[in-house]
């Protein structure tokens, strides 16, 4: 509970189990330095840890370990080197050097290359037609189940935040509901104090006049002794 002043030099406890209830506990805005103290002692027991952070994280998984190309493109980039152009001549329909005069192996390659050109633009057409015919219909449906999992990931993220505030509710229903007993103990205990204190100083206060009394009570036996002394 808030009292009027803190210890701002908090002793080396080690508690086995600990709680606070910070919708209720309002210590650290009210009571003056005791958010210095607790600042410092958290930055005492950081201090005191030994670990590193960055061991708590998993180790490092190399990337495309089953694929070297990959690998090596990502080496690439952190190096900064620049990306190669891509050769195209590969694609082009380049006749003989020689032109007619060249050899018949050399119009061999040219005529193959072209072969494989034809090829390369016959599928590229076919995979075109494909697209027009089916394409359509396959963005529609991944875009339907793109629609499917964001829903499904909002509603779970609807529900994780409604269990949340109900946990948060629960738990400051309960704080408050503690705080008060709380307070009606703390308020108890100050009056049982109070009380003690009080039958405390009545109880030195009544020791004294009782030893009051029988001082008093000496000296009127002492001077009666010295009366009779005199009548005698």
């Amino acid at each position: 509970m808030a009292s009027a002043a803190v210890n701002t030099s908090l002793p080396n406890m080690q508690l086995a189990y600990s709680d606070a209830l910070p919708y209720y506990d309002t210590d650290m805005d009210h009571v003056p330095g005791l958010r210095d103290a607790v600042e410092r002692e958290i930055a005492r027991e950081k201090q005191s840890m030994k670990y590193d952070p960055l061991t708590l994280l998993p180790p490092a998984m190399p990337l495309f370990q089953q694929h070297p190309h990959l690998a090596a493109e990502i080496e690439r980039k952190e190096r900064g080197e620049d990306l190669n152009v891509l050769d195209t001549s590969r694609y082009q329909l380049q006749p003989p050097a020689q032109g007619l005069e060249a050899s018949t192996e050399e119009w061999s390659q040219a005529l193959q290359n072209a072969e494989t050109q034809l090829a390369h633009m016959d599928n590229r057409l076919k995979n075109i037609e494909l697209l027009r015919r089916y394409g359509a219909n396959i963005w529609r449906l991944h875009n339907y189940n793109q629609e499917a999992m964001l829903h499904m990931v909002t509603d779970a993220q609807q529900t994780v935040e409604e269990d949340t505030n109900e946990l948060n509710r629960e738990r400051q229903s309960m704080h408050l509901r503690l705080g008060d007993k709380l307070s009606t103990l703390d308020v108890r205990w100050r009056d049982l104090v109070s009380q003690n204190l009080s039958i405390k100083v009545a109880n030195l206060t009544a020791r004294a006049e009782i030893e009051e009394y029988r001082r008093r009570t000496e000296e009127v036996r002492h001077e009666l002794a010295l009366l009779d002394q005199a009548e005698s």
